[in-house]
């Protein structure tokens, strides 16, 4: 089954969000602390953004793939990445570890979490 235009727009808009946001932690995290107002942590915010990086590659190597098959698993890995970091910093918001500025990315990921899981289920509903 070949995969949607949406699905297309949706590795590129999670790919390029990672990428950026992973460029930012890997390069200069001590802008992405005194913006969100993080605690720093220089290997720790580097690390995740090495991570961030790769994760956004992926999203776009996924962009150039052509059948559902070859990215079923590539939107398995976003819906869960993004259901669980939201899931951690709501529970870190509760217990008053995280800024206000959390919400933007708390609001980001369930985005993300919501265009994969739309995407999933128009390919679903497509095949059946």
């Amino acid at each position: 089954m070949e995969i949607s235009k949406f699905l297309k727009y949706a590795f590129i808009i999670d790919g390029l969000i990672a990428l950026v946001y992973g460029l930012i932690l890997l390069l200069i995290p001590e802008q992405h602390m005194a913006f969100f107002g993080y605690p720093f942590e220089e290997f720790a915010d580097r690390f995740t953004g090495g991570m961030m990086v790769a994760f956004g590659i992926g999203n776009l190597l996924a962009y150039r793939a052509s059948s559902w098959e070859n990215v079923e698993l590539v939107i398995y890995m976003n819906m869960a990445f993004s259901l669980i970091c939201s899931t951690v910093m709501l529970y870190s918001f509760a217990v008053g570890l995280l800024p206000i500025a959390a919400f933007l990315q708390i609001g980001l990921m369930m985005f993300l979490f919501l265009l994969f899981l739309y995407a999933y289920y128009e390919a679903k509903m497509k095949n059946t």
